[in-house]
């Protein structure tokens, strides 16, 4: 409960430090995961590339703030972490069908982000999960 507590907490200062503020109906989605690096990369570079192409191209496809958060301490460097901002439940919905499958949408968001995401795919892979938060 204190690591999904601190994660919320360093979220909302995350995002708080964009000149964004959070809004009652706003979905947040923490997502944390591990790293797989490939080859000669570098967690530096890696970071760079998700930070600068992956997180924005993100950002454009599935029309929501998407952010990185650094590893600071905590449970193993060769994690990365991210948040999605969609302004409301329903917005983030669209990308998905009510058995969680990629909704028509979804499937078109994820046809953008193939040429990003096979160039992250060289560089490593991730696996891990993610937990969605209804703002208050």
């Amino acid at each position: 409960m204190k690591k999904i507590l601190f994660l919320a907490a360093f979220a909302f200062a995350s995002i708080t430090g964009f000149s964004q503020s959070l809004q009652k109906g706003n979905l947040i989605g923490l997502h944390t995961t591990t790293v797989k690096l490939n080859g000669k990369t570098t967690m530096k570079q890696y970071v760079d590339f998700v930070t600068n192409k992956w997180a924005p191209a993100m950002s454009s496809a599935v029309n929501a703030d998407v952010h990185v958060l650094k590893y600071l301490r905590g449970d193993g460097a060769d994690k990365i972490s991210f948040i999605f901002v969609f302004k409301t439940e329903a917005d983030r919905n669209k990308f998905y069908n009510p058995d969680g499958t990629s909704s028509a949408l979804g499937k078109a968001s994820n046809a953008k982000m193939k040429g990003v995401s096979d160039e992250l795919t060289k560089l490593g892979t991730m696996s891990g999960g993610f937990t969605d938060w209804l703002v208050q």
